[in-house]
């Protein structure tokens, strides 16, 4: 639910407002009681000068000027100029929106409001509330959320920093008081009452425990959350959601999945929300949730059968609880589950990433989750930067951060994927039991792809008739968890992918907790959209992408670096040179901005290899693979490839990326180290799966080199542990050749 913010929360920050607005000037300090003064005059000029382009944003602002201009009906008609904008795509989220203000405006245009305020309020809400359908009953708290007294003090700094001493203001500044003015009002006078009433007409509907605490195996606690849907009247199925991201808006993603006609249970992970345990993410899901469902089968609410469903964190903990499948779990929803180890989280081919610090404070620094301090972009970089520009070991960022971390550092005691990791997904004989239908979901561009596409394949790996469906399709880590955007990283994607993940969910648990008809969107075992063709195809194994594919050799032509179809130079190579002492590109390297569709790449401490322009149309679909022929003057180092459509107008289409370590390249679990100067194959696998028309006119692009920047540990090739190494183990600058023999495959469709 957290997401669904993004959605309806319409900002005007980053606008451009140049026009300026007359004030009267202020000395030194303004009195509270001038802003109704001050606003009235700003909400009779703005209207005069505020233009803006997009329609959604407009009204949604200039309703809430009208509303302290006293202008009610003309914002109740601007309110539902907002609404009709979004109804098509969102209803629940269109009809519940500005509910706060319709309910004020309707009980404050009432003669008797003055005398009699907290009556018609109720009657109004009241009114308002029954016309709503039941999901967006559900989301109304999110509309009544805020704190007046600081509102009130965000006012008075405002008016400090913007107002004292000035004689004009610009309309972003003054649209930004007057929205916050009006909230005040709201909050203050009406939303006590709000919350009183929904909790009162949502106990009609749910019946909700979240304060339940159960024993685990360890003495300890698992803190869950319990919704019951009131209108069932026999025992029923129960959806789970496995958390680490502890929220009091849980409880209205819990009240919308039982509104489908089931039970739902939050779980938190060990130490969070009421737990009183430590704080170990990854780490004891399969244990705790098992736990869980052992209590729920043994309701009166409960007919013994439950489902799973989740992102990211929630995904992993699905194939967690999975690896000894409890009877009453049915099925599971992983929505771009985390790999957990070396597959892409913490490390990504065995290279850890400086996000997963940041990624651990989130969600260890209290029993919630530490919001404030996860969106603090500015801190997170200046964090990766300074370390990247001390050139101390990577297992000094947490001190760099200000806090040592301990679960970061137990991390880093695991740069193998070993027993500490396996421990927590399912193994070859586990899911070989696994046998119940799952429905997997990812993006092309999901940081997560390559965990949920593990799973997916491990899992008819090693059981050859699991019931198991994917969709994916042109999202990100939020798109695959039905938050799809329509512009995707600067690419428009094609309307026919803007699908209802939800709905699909839901009717994917009646499929089978309920035995009704499966959901009419899977037409077999594979669902994937195919980039610039508006196009949905289905495969029946993930396997039969690999069937056909295009060999190009990495090769230098005429001082060019070439994909070429054949080898014609065997015995030739491509040098590249890195200098890891040079942190000169501190900077440029944490303003680089990941494009799906841009006019530039960033092709420093890389090669840039490219194919001729292709004479007809193609369809790219799945994963890249790869063996390189490489010879390096130290004894590892770790690679990263994008591979990209430069297409005929000179723009660069994303397709796929790499990072991985030289060492790791045979067995994630086993490190071999190079011999400085001798040839090597390094297996080039684990990458993201994509599906793209590749045009008439396009080439493929790919942008090869050597990882050095602030977002991952810098292997400097000493052949030490590299989380403790530092630049001092740089030594000679790093040379690393790239011979002819050295190909990458395309997977190509013939459908």
């Amino acid at each position: 639910m957290k997401q669904l913010f993004s959605f309806f929360l319409i900002l005007f920050y980053g606008l451009s407002f140049s026009q300026k607005i007359a004030i009267k000037q202020f000395s030194e300090k303004i009195d509270f009681n001038q802003i109704e003064s001050l606003v009235q005059h700003l909400t009779s000029e703005i209207p005069k000068k505020y233009d803006e382009k997009d329609k959604s944003t407009y009204y949604d602002n200039i309703y809430r000027v009208r509303m302290v201009a006293g202008k009610y009906d003309l914002a109740l008609k601007e309110l539902d100029s907002v609404r009709s904008i979004f109804i098509d795509s969102n209803s629940m989220i269109a009809n519940a929106m500005g509910t706060q203000h319709e309910i004020y405006i309707k009980t404050i245009v009432n003669p008797d409001a003055k005398n009699n305020f907290e009556y018609i309020y109720r009657t109004e809400f009241k009114k308002k509330y029954e016309t709503l359908p039941a999901k967006s009953q559900i989301i109304l708290p999110l509309y009544f959320k805020g704190d007046s007294d600081k509102i009130r003090k965000g006012l008075v700094d405002l008016l400090q920093k913007e107002f004292i001493g000035k004689d004009s203001v610009d309309v972003k500044t003054a649209l930004k008081l007057c929205r916050d003015y009006n909230g005040y009002i709201v909050v203050k006078k009406s939303f006590h009452l709000a919350n009183q009433y929904l909790k009162e007409f949502d106990a009609e509907n749910f019946m909700v425990k979240d304060s339940i605490l159960i024993k685990n195996k360890s003495n300890g606690n698992i803190s869950i959350r319990v919704v019951v849907n009131n209108k069932i009247k026999k025992a029923e199925s129960t959806i789970i959601i496995n958390t680490i991201y502890a929220d009091e808006d849980d409880i209205n993603d819990a009240k919308m999945k039982a509104s489908y006609g089931y039970n739902c249970v939050y779980i938190y992970t060990r130490g969070k929300h009421l737990s009183k345990d430590k704080i170990e993410p990854f780490e004891h899901e399969q244990e705790d949730i098992n736990e869980v469902i052992d209590w729920i089968v043994k309701q009166p609410w409960s007919n013994g059968k439950v489902g799973m469903i989740g992102g990211s964190y929630l995904g992993f903990s699905q194939w967690s609880a999975a690896k000894k499948l409890h009877p009453a779990l049915k099925t599971i929803i992983p929505q771009a589950s985390v790999g957990i180890g070396s597959m892409d989280f913490p490390m990504n081919n065995n290279v850890f990433g400086s996000y997963s610090l940041r990624w651990l404070n989130y969600v260890t620094n209290n029993k919630t989750t530490d919001t404030e301090n996860f969106r603090n972009e500015e801190k997170w970089n200046s964090v990766y930067k300074k370390w990247y520009v001390s050139g101390l070991p990577f297992n000094k960022l947490d001190s760099i951060s200000g806090n040592r971390n301990e679960i970061f550092q137990r991390w880093l005691q695991h740069p193998n994927h070993d027993q500490f990791w396996k421990n927590m997904v399912p193994d070859k004989e586990e899911f070989s039991k696994i046998n119940i239908p799952i429905l997997t979901i990812t993006g092309y561009y999901d940081s997560d792809q390559l965990g949920a596409l593990y799973y997916f394949r491990n899992h008819y790996k090693y059981n050859r008739n699991a019931n198991h469906y994917l969709i994916i399709g042109p999202y990100d880590h939020s798109g695959a968890q039905g938050y799809i955007k329509d512009e995707l990283l600067g690419y428009k994607i094609d309307p026919i992918a803007e699908i209802d993940l939800n709905k699909i969910c839901m009717e994917w648990f009646d499929y089978v907790l309920k035995e009704k008809n499966k959901p009419t969107f899977l037409k077999d075992k594979i669902n994937y959209q195919v980039m610039g063709t508006n196009q949905w195809k289905h495969n029946s194994s993930i396997e039969n992408f690999d069937e056909h594919q295009l060999k190009f050799y990495l090769q230098t032509q005429n001082n060019q670096f070439v994909l070429s179809q054949s080898n014609s130079k065997k015995n030739g190579f491509s040098k590249l040179n890195i200098n890891f002492e040079n942190r000169s590109d501190a900077s440029e390297l944490i303003k680089q901005e990941l494009k799906v569709l841009g006019s530039t790449i960033y092709n420093k401490n890389s090669l840039t290899f490219s194919t001729n322009t292709f004479e007809k149309p193609l369809e790219f679909s799945g994963n890249f693979s790869g063996n390189f022929k490489i010879s390096v003057n130290k004894k590892d180092v770790d690679l990263n490839i994008k591979l990209y459509e430069l297409l005929p107008d000179g723009k660069y289409f994303l397709l796929s990326s790499y990072v991985g370590r030289a060492s790791y390249s045979q067995n994630p679990g086993k490190r071999k180290l190079l011999i400085p100067n001798k040839k090597a194959n390094i297996s080039i696998k684990n990458n993201e799966f994509v599906s793209k028309k590749i045009e008439k006119g396009s080439r493929l692009v790919a942008v090869i080199g050597v990882n050095k920047n602030p977002f991952f540990e810098i292997n400097y090739g000493s052949g030490k542990e590299v989380s403790k190494e530092s630049i001092e183990d740089a030594k000679e600058p790093l040379e690393i050749k790239f011979y002819n023999d050295s190909y990458i495959r395309i997977p190509i469709s013939q459908n």
